[in-house]
Parts: C-alpha cells; sequence; structure tokens
C-alpha cells in the first residue's frame, strides 16, 4: 500500500490530495467509532498547527480556507502510518520502486529541461524535481548498502546529478542533509570509504553545478562577484544572491512592528491566516506569503503558537534522529521512509513548511516510528485500541 500511496504522487497531485482526504475519512473513522489511540511524536504539533491554520484563516482571511485546510488539515494524515504493514520483503519492494521510477522518469525530466529551460516529471517543476530525486537517491543508496553491488552507485551518482541540474539551494541542501544523515545513522557499520564517497559525490555535485551556475544563474555570478571583489556587498546584492527574499523579509519584519505596535495580540498569537500577504500592509513582493527565512514567514501567517508548532516538528525529528541506529541491512531500507521527512524541513528553512507532498512524508515517518515499536515477535505495531 505504501508503494501505490506514493505512486499516486508520482501520476498526480490531484490523485494524491483525493487519496489524502480519504485517509483523513478513515483515520477518523478509526478515531471516533473504534476508539483508537494514535501514537507519534509529531501529532501534538501537527493538531496545534493545524488548529491554528485554520482558526487564524477564518477569522482574518476567509477567502483561503480552503488554503487553510489543505496546509493544515490534511497534514493530519500523519497517523495513518500506523496502520501500515511492512516488512522486509515490502520496504524491499519499495525501495526498488523508488529506486526504478527515478529511472523511469529521467528521461522525461530531462526532455522537458531542454524543451522548456525547467525539469519537471508528469506534475510540479523545479522543487519537486529535486525533492523526488533526493528520495530516489536515498533509495538507491540504500540498495547499494543492501546488495552492495556497483549499480546502485551508479545509479546514486546519476539521482544525484538530477538534484544539482534543478539548481535549487533548498534541493542540494535537503539531498546534502539526507545522505550525511544516513552515513551518520550507520555509525559505526560506516566504512570510511562509504563517507568518502559520500563526500565525494556532494563536493562534486557542488562544486561542478556552482561552476555552471555562476555563468547562467544570476545569484550565483552576484555572488561570485561579491567574493572576489568585483562588487560590493550592499542590499541589492544580497537580494539579488537570496532570489528577492531580503526585500521580502524587510515587509515581514514591518507586518510585525506593526502588530506589536498596534498591539495586535490575536494576530502575533496565531498569525495573520494563509496567504496573508495578499491583504497586509506592506504587501509581500511575491504574493501571499512572505518567503524569506521559516521563522519569519511561519509568524505572520502563524503567529507564536504556530511558529511553535512547526519548531516542535523540528525538534521532535531530530530527536527520533538522534536516537535511530542502523542495527542491519534491513534497517537501511528504512532510510527513504524517515528520510524524506528531513530533506523536506531542511529545504524549508529557506522556503515554507508547507508542501503539497508533507502528508506523504509525514506518514512514512510515522511508519518507521511505528517498526521501531513493533513487538519482538516481528509483528507490525498496531495503534492501540
Amino acid at each position: 500500500m505504501l508503494t501505490g500511496l506514493f505512486a499516486t504522487a508520482l501520476i498526480s497531485i490531484t490523485l494524491f490530495e483525493a487519496v489524502i482526504i480519504i485517509l483523513l475519512f478513515y483515520v477518523a473513522f478509526k478515531a471516533l467509532r473504534e476508539r483508537i489511540r494514535f501514537h507519534g511524536s509529531l501529532l501534538v504539533p501537527l493538531v496545534l498547527h493545524a488548529i491554528v491554520v485554520v482558526s487564524s484563516t477564518l477569522l482574518f482571511h476567509p477567502s483561503q480556507l480552503g488554503k487553510a485546510i489543505e496546509r493544515g488539515v490534511f497534514l493530519l494524515a500523519y497517523p495513518f502510518g500506523g496502520f501500515l504493514k511492512a516488512d522486509s520483503r515490502a520496504l524491499l519492494v519499495f525501495n526498488y520502486f523508488l529506486a526504478l521510477a527515478g529511472l523511469l522518469f529521467l528521461p522525461l525530466t530531462i526532455y522537458k529541461f531542454y524543451k522548456t529551460g525547467q525539469p519537471a516529471m508528469l506534475w510540479g517543476g523545479w522543487f519537486e524535481v529535486g525533492t523526488f530525486y533526493s528520495i530516489f537517491a536515498v533509495a538507491s543508496f540504500s540498495l547499494f548498502l543492501y546488495h552492495r553491488r556497483l549499480l546502485y552507485l551508479l545509479i546514486l551518482v546519476l539521482f544525484v546529478g538530477t538534484v544539482f541540474m534543478t539548481m535549487r539551494r533548498s534541493a542540494m541542501l535537503g539531498l546534502a542533509f539526507a545522505l550525511l544523515a544516513f552515513v551518520f545513522l550507520l555509525g559505526k557499520k560506516a566504512s570510511k570509504k562509504t563517507l568518502l564517497a559520500v563526500v565525494f559525490i556532494l563536493l562534486t555535485g557542488f562544486v561542478l553545478s556552482s561552476l555552471v551556475l555562476v555563468r547562467i544563474d544570476f545569484r550565483y555570478a552576484t555572488l561570485y562577484e561579491v567574493l572576489t571583489s568585483q562588487r560590493s556587498l550592499n542590499e541589492e546584492a544580497l537580494d539579488l544572491m537570496l532570489s528577492g527574499r531580503w526585500q521580502i523579509a524587510k515587509a515581514g519584519i514591518e507586518v510585525v512592528k506593526r502588530d506589536l505596535q498596534e498591539g495586535n495580540w490575536l494576530e502575533l498569537l496565531i498569525g495573520h491566516g494563509v496567504n496573508s500577504g495578499f491583504y497586509l500592509e506592506p504587501k509581500s513582493p511575491v504574493g501571499g506569503i512572505y518567503e524569506s527565512v521559516l521563522p519569519l514567514s511561519e509568524f505572520i501567517e502563524k503567529g507564536l503558537l504556530g511558529l511553535l508548532g512547526v519548531l516542535w516538528v523540528y525538534v521532535a525529528y531530530a530527536k527520533f534522529l538522534l536516537k535511530f541506529r542502523i542495527q542491519g541491512k534491513e534497517d537501511c531500507l528504512l532510510m527513504p521512509l524517515l528520510l524524506s521527512l528531513g530533506i523536506h524541513l531542511v529545504g524549508a528553512v529557506f522556503t515554507f513548511f508547507w508542501d503539497a507532498m508533507l502528508p506523504l512524508f509525514l506518514i512514512m515517518f510515522n511508519l518507521v516510528e511505528r517498526l521501531r515499536l513493533a513487538p519482538p515477535s516481528g509483528e507490525p505495531y498496531q495503534p492501540a485500541r
């Protein structure tokens, strides 16, 4: 079922969200009719986040209520991970599926890049390609460690190159985090050759992509000019390097200042609602959101409570990751499920917490949590009644 769920996300975002709605009704039915108690370190912060997003949008920007439900309530599909069954064979099949999907979609991705200048799969664009191929890269690395076959290492290099082709720094950082976290979780089982191979692949990707991007991307060109003293570091240069985020952040800070000066305590507590950049002054230069750095972006829309919920997710995920250790080669097969959420969270620091794929990453993470709580018999852990 996990493979099928991921497949819907690859095929169509509309289909995927329809499936998420069905899963939400299923989770609600289990909670209300069968009195099942859900477990998961992210459940409380996600509930807090959903309540704040819906209530602030309903109060201050009701025209965006549909978006609020999508960005808040849809994340509550998270507990569904507890109902998924995944033994070693199912996890192996899932990793095969991810690696094969990456290979099959690669010609389409390159074709669209050649034709339009933007890589894309069946839907989405730069960021979706970066996220999906980061996950595909983790799966190929898992299969390499599981089988010890050079083929999967070559596939890993291919997928890493695809991520760097997207030219999106959030995707590059998410991929680097995932592969380095993978090695960290291996602990003493990671040989020096494995670590050096990962570092070499990432450094090569960063160096080669930077050399290309300095010529074709104004952000990297500006950074190069600043580093080589061809240009002074002023607000204009900073804004160019940060893709306009400097000006967006300045507008966002003015919004927060006005709230403090006018004593808008409710707005400071729960935020101005989804896409509040459309009506606040000064308006966001990019439309609905003040996309700069996560604490500021989230605080404006969701206030102190919503930001608390988001940061709580980061802390809970980090705590779980620090305690997790790969105990055998079968655990390597869990890495795409465990690290997908991390790929998103690292990239979101400079974008936005919500993403259309976030419910999937949360479900996969919850499955890993449940498998870690599985009884000694090896039977999948079942939510308590």
